[in-house]
């Protein structure tokens, strides 16, 4: 055996720690997307998708495998051109990031905004700033954080906020 074959293979040996991670990224992911059921905000198309890039990842991640350890582990007793080699592993490397890339655009449809399905669509707070505090509705406003105090809208400044809490009601003060 050359050094160039054992250069290939020892580099092929140390890239299939990262492929085992994304196959167990892959497989992860697909455990998420199969738990997601019909209580997920996307639409049922967005979901078919998903599930469809999630099989393709790991049909992809199972030939990167297979191309990086023939590589590392070569079948033939005899020796392995060391460019065909060299060109498996590439192959094998692509395909694996591939893999994480289709897993990654597949995993984006669980975080589809959720419809508001309260009916009232604002929700009470009382909001801690460093100048004191303010109990008021959430509302879409001018700032990051618009409340409606007793009837008036007021932007607050995230930079300003100390914290932020749900309550039930705000108190006449």
């Amino acid at each position: 055996m050359t050094d160039s074959e054992e250069a290939v293979r020892t580099s092929a040996r140390g890239w299939m720690t990262l492929q085992l991670a994304a196959l167990g990224f892959v497989g992860l992911c697909g455990a998420l997307k199969a738990g997601g059921g019909p209580g997920s905000p996307a639409p049922r198309g967005i979901e078919a998708v998903a599930g469809v890039l999630v099989l393709l990842s790991l049909l992809l991640a199972v030939l990167a495998v297979y191309l990086v350890g023939r590589t590392a582990w070569p079948h033939a007793a005899g020796p392995d051109d060391p460019d065909r080699a060299a060109r498996r592993l590439r192959t094998g490397l692509l395909l694996t990031f591939a893999t994480v890339l289709l897993t990654a655009v597949a995993a984006t449809s669980s975080w589809w905004p959720a419809p508001d399905v309260s009916g009232a669509g604002t929700a009470t707070v009382q909001v801690g700033t460093s100048a004191g505090s303010l109990c008021g509705e959430l509302t879409r406003g001018g700032g990051p954080l618009t409340l409606v105090v007793q009837g008036r809208t007021v932007d607050v400044p995230l930079t300003d906020v100390t914290s932020v809490t749900p309550v039930a009601g705000c108190g006449s003060s």
